[in-house]
């Protein structure tokens, strides 16, 4: 497969919806003046040219076709184990909605590579096609979102970190499914459920990227700040979550200002890293992970799945010297004339309108999809499902800080 040339995403599919319905609308409303206007010219000719107006509104309103691929990492009733679960966590029964629209939609599932090969080719994956993506490696992906997706007919992609990767004779409960997939897990998610086992790096960490202190550990927040604690755990992390008191770094210790790992160049030994410094990381990473997939499941990795969806150029660059086919981190529609090496991803939750209704995350997961295939006629309904849930959130903020 031929690599394009890929200096940046060309596609930023937020300002282009915009765009495009504001344009769209424009000309609509351009066309009813027309026809409501006075006798300006005859009649046949305002029906023309409102005609003209419309059909320029409907060819704004409708773009190159795209493919969505469906970001979710956990999928539980038990989240609490998360300190970000809000905001990656989707309940079973919200999950369960959102398979069932696929269904309705008569959509189907398609592989990553397969996805790239066509776009490389300057096609695009027919409408009925969409992707899944599980991040992490929850143990919930197998206990909860397997056998939904399977019962419900799709196939997904699994990208597990190598250092949350839980030993073979970790000591785990029967009933738990908080946690992290062991090798053994995710061959039987390959086998079993026909998904693929993919790159996710080494420790998903970030790196502080300068002296000053954003916070302080303390025994409310070090959660949170989970980042701080993974950097000074070398190897395993699987079971950082079970400890009652910071693992690694103390509490009282500063939170230095910090960015992704494998997308910035960061602060070390009192030196801000110089490019070469975050080229050899990213090689480290990339090339461990890959080698580490083909060790465990047969094949070397394929797709790269970029911490926190941040890339850096650099990044890209060293990914497809290694031997990986595509990285994420993209911001378009997945469409024939976008970069096949590079993905961009819709990130999938619950709670659409600020408060868990499966039907409403349904509905919003169906325009969301829409517009990653071109049709923004259904902008107007993701901006005020969108807009809705920040106001909620927003009040309950203010109910919080005013009533504490």
């Amino acid at each position: 497969m031929e690599k394009l040339v890929e200096p940046g995403q060309t596609i930023d599919r937020k300002r282009e919806r915009k765009l495009r319905f504001a344009c769209g609308m424009a000309l609509a409303l351009a066309a009813m003046a027309v026809l409501l206007a006075g006798e300006i010219a005859p009649l046949w000719g305002k029906v023309l040219l409102a005609t003209a107006l419309l059909f320029a509104a409907h060819r704004a309103m409708t773009g190159t076709p795209g493919v969505a691929v469906l970001t979710y990492h956990s999928v539980t009733d038990a989240p609490s184990w998360l300190p970000w679960s809000g905001e990656i966590t989707v309940h079973p029964r919200s999950f369960a909605a959102q398979l069932a629209m696929l269904r309705r939609m008569n959509l189907r599932t398609i592989g990553d590579e397969d996805m790239a090969d066509l776009r490389a080719r300057g096609q695009v994956p027919a409408k009925d096609c969409v992707v899944i993506h599980f991040d992490d490696g929850y143990l919930d992906n197998l206990a909860f979102a397997a056998p939904m997706t399977r019962a419900a007919g799709f196939s997904a992609t699994i990208f597990p970190s190598l250092d949350f990767i839980e030993p073979e004779d970790s000591p785990r409960q029967n009933d738990d499914s908080a946690g992290y997939l062991r090798w053994s897990e995710l061959r039987r998610l390959r086998d079993e459920f026909c998904w693929r086992v993919e790159s996710h790096g080494i420790d998903h960490s970030r790196i502080p990227t300068s002296e000053r202190a954003v916070d302080v550990v303390t025994r409310e927040n070090w959660r949170r700040h989970a980042w701080l604690q993974w950097r000074a755990m070398p190897g395993a992390k699987h079971d950082w979550f079970r400890s009652d008191a910071p693992p690694a770094v103390p509490i009282g210790s500063p939170v230095p200002e910090s960015a992704l790992a494998l997308a910035a160049c960061g602060w070390t030994d009192g030196r801000r890293e110089d490019e070469s410094d975050l080229r050899l990381r990213l090689h480290h990473h990339l090339a461990t992970s890959r080698q580490r997939v083909a060790q465990e499941m047969g094949r070397p990795a394929a797709i790269f799945c970029w911490p926190e969806n941040r890339a850096c150029p650099a990044g890209r660059e060293i990914a497809w010297q290694t031997g990986y086919v595509a990285t994420t981190a993209g911001k378009g529609r997945n469409t024939a004339n976008e970069s096949p090496s590079v993905i961009s991803r819709l990130h999938v939750g619950d709670r659409a309108l600020g408060f868990r209704w499966p039907w409403a995350d349904a509905q919003l997961l169906r325009a969301q999809i829409r517009l990653m295939q071109g049709n923004f006629y259904w902008y107007p309904i993701v901006a005020a499902m969108n807009a809705t849930r920040k106001a909620v959130f927003a009040w309950r903020k203010w109910q919080r800080r005013s009533h504490p």
